[in-house]
């Protein structure tokens, strides 16, 4: 090792690993490690994740990824959050859950995302900050690697990971939904699937709008338009309808209304204007009439600071609604926080929230009240303002100068919100991959899952009944006999990138292991993905995913799609 290198610590992290057995750096001498100290939430973090798929997949062969979750909210210090956060930011590189941030302060590390390199002798050789980094980490690697081979140290071969099966069903990690000026349909953003999907209130499907990269912030745009936020390209468009399609694909006339946002994670219309919260960079934005975009609040700079719009600071805005008072409500994630901004004039003010890291589920006034990390806003028919307050799995309402709890439990981080008429609530169950309906006047407030797809439905009484699983079809079949699937997604102009070995991957899981029979994981070199999956005895839910790596010149993405059967063995 290089003298004036200091020696990487050892990783420790109590909460387990993720899409691996244990690792140590001492058995990974010989290779280069890039250490990603990340946390669920951190939008930021979602960047560098996105950035490092190139990295991963140019230098499989001498470099090691190791991600080391480091928890900012209360809520992300749970392990399963942090596997349904592995798979719904799509990392399939080793993860460290490091709830106590053992790791984290070893490193010495003071913000998310910072980036790790340590060379082949275990030897810490670069440390970063931020994200934009990956010229800069490129250049390091070819030289550690050019070190390391002169040395005679090198050790090549790509690590072996085991990515966990998502297992979703027919929403994958649903974001936004909203509801059209009728109250006849819903727009929802099937973020884990790529995809919007246009619904009755019933959940038949009219319209699958596809090839949207992780899309959020949906909203009707009259009757035959929808507002689309693609998050995870930057992207915000308006895509008109077609006649219903009833569940066929359905690609719309899409008008690109600005590529110039990090990030946009939720879109309104204001005053005329199409309105979008910038995530990426702290920022709310306005289209003016000639299509031109204009920073309406928010400088860039992250934390909570009320003031003049342009001079305010903003933390990860996520939710967008106009109030009865014809204000903007919308919802700063990361510092906790419900706030407005005003016109004319043009200030934000809090309504509840209390700084960067303070966080928590308290009812009450502005001074009592306390938010975690929410992501969604919407405006009831008496002007009270609904909150998705997402890392509390609770759905809250500010009306008049007081904060209350819904008091229904069950929702495992609800990304949107929207309201009927009727005064019942729309929610987009993220982390159950449902939407559901909570009627607040009954006698005890209750929750009804929406048939998206017909996928089912039922009462929220039980979480593990939320667990929605999309059946493609039912198998009746003999002992021993093979599941045909054929499986592709919209490349969208993408090329397959097999950089990091084969770019399709299909893997098949069971509700009962017992059902699978043989090898349960592909990797193949085409699309579309034809598997013969083996059966074996007995009968269970049987869900096939398939996920594709992509490039576009520098930007490279990991697509996925599911399908679920169910399977009844005889003989």
């Amino acid at each position: 090792m290089d003298p004036a290198r200091v020696r990487a610590p050892e990783l420790h992290g109590g909460g387990g690993w993720v899409n691996a057995d244990p690792l140590a750096l001492a058995d990974l001498r010989g290779k280069l490690v890039l250490l990603h100290f990340w946390t669920s939430g951190c939008v930021n973090c979602m960047h560098v994740a996105e950035e490092l798929r190139t990295l991963e997949r140019r230098y499989a062969d001498v470099l090691v990824v190791i991600g080391v979750h480091s928890p900012k909210f209360p809520h992300e210090r749970s392990h399963d959050v942090v596997r349904s956060a592995v798979a719904r930011h799509r990392i399939e590189h080793p993860v460290l859950d490091d709830p106590e941030l053992v790791t984290w302060d070893a490193y010495g590390v003071r913000a998310w995302p910072t980036l790790v390199l340590v060379d082949a002798t275990g030897g810490v050789a670069l440390t970063v900050a931020g994200e934009g980094h990956g010229a800069q980490l490129a250049g390091a690697i070819d030289t550690l690697t050019a070190e390391a081979e002169a040395a005679g140290v090198l050790r090549r071969g790509p690590l072996e990971v085991t990515p966990e099966s998502a297992g979703t069903g027919e929403l994958a990690f649903p974001g936004k939904v909203a509801v059209d000026g009728d109250a006849s349909r819903l727009v929802i953003a099937d973020t884990g699937h790529d995809r919007v999907l246009v619904t009755t209130l019933g959940g038949e499907v009219l319209h699958e709008l596809d090839g949207l990269y992780q899309p959020q912030g949906v909203r009707f745009d009259g009757p035959d338009a929808v507002l689309v936020c693609e998050t995870a390209a930057d992207r915000v468009w308006r895509i008109t309808l077609s006649s219903p399609t009833h569940g066929a694909g359905d690609g719309g006339t899409r008008t690109l209304l600005t590529d110039r946002l990090k990030s946009p994670w939720d879109v309104v219309r204001w005053h005329g204007h199409v309105v979008i919260a910038e995530a990426g960079r702290h920022r709310i934005w306005a289209i003016d009439r000639d299509g031109e975009p204009q920073v309406i609040a928010g400088t860039g700079g992250e934390n909570l600071v009320d003031g003049p719009a342009l001079e305010a600071l903003l933390a990860q805005p996520s939710g967008l609604i106009v109030t009865a008072e014809d204000e903007l409500a919308f919802t700063d994630a990361e510092a906790s926080a419900l706030r407005v901004l005003t016109l004319p004039g043009g200030r934000v003010r809090t309504l509840v929230g209390h700084g960067l890291f303070v966080s928590g589920a308290q009812d009450g006034n502005a001074l009592r009240a306390t938010l975690q990390h929410p992501s969604g806003v919407a405006r009831a028919g008496d002007g009270a303002l609904v909150v998705a307050d997402t890392y509390n799995g609770l759905v809250r309402v500010w009306r008049g100068e007081h904060l209350w709890t819904v008091p229904v439990e069950g929702f495992h981080e609800p990304g949107g919100v929207d309201v009927l008429p009727d005064g019942r609530l729309v929610v987009a169950d993220t982390g159950n991959h449902r939407v559901v309906l909570v009627d607040l006047l009954a006698d005890l407030p209750r929750a009804e899952a929406i048939d998206v797809g017909g996928a089912g439905s039922g009462d929220v009484a039980e979480p593990a009944a939320w667990v929605a699983q999309a059946v493609a079809g039912t198998l009746v079949a003999e002992v021993g006999s093979t599941l045909d699937v054929e499986l592709a997604v919209p490349l969208d102009g993408d090329e397959l990138d097999a950089s990091g070995g084969s770019p399709v991957r299909v893997t098949a899981t069971a509700s009962d292991p017992a059902v699978l029979a043989g090898p349960t994981s592909w990797a193949l070199d085409t699309l579309p993905a034809r598997v013969a999956v083996p059966l074996g005895r007995g009968s269970g839910r049987v869900t096939v995913e398939l996920r594709v790596a992509t490039c576009a010149g520098d930007l490279c993405r990991l697509r996925r799609t599911q399908r679920a059967y169910d399977v009844i063995l005889t003989g």
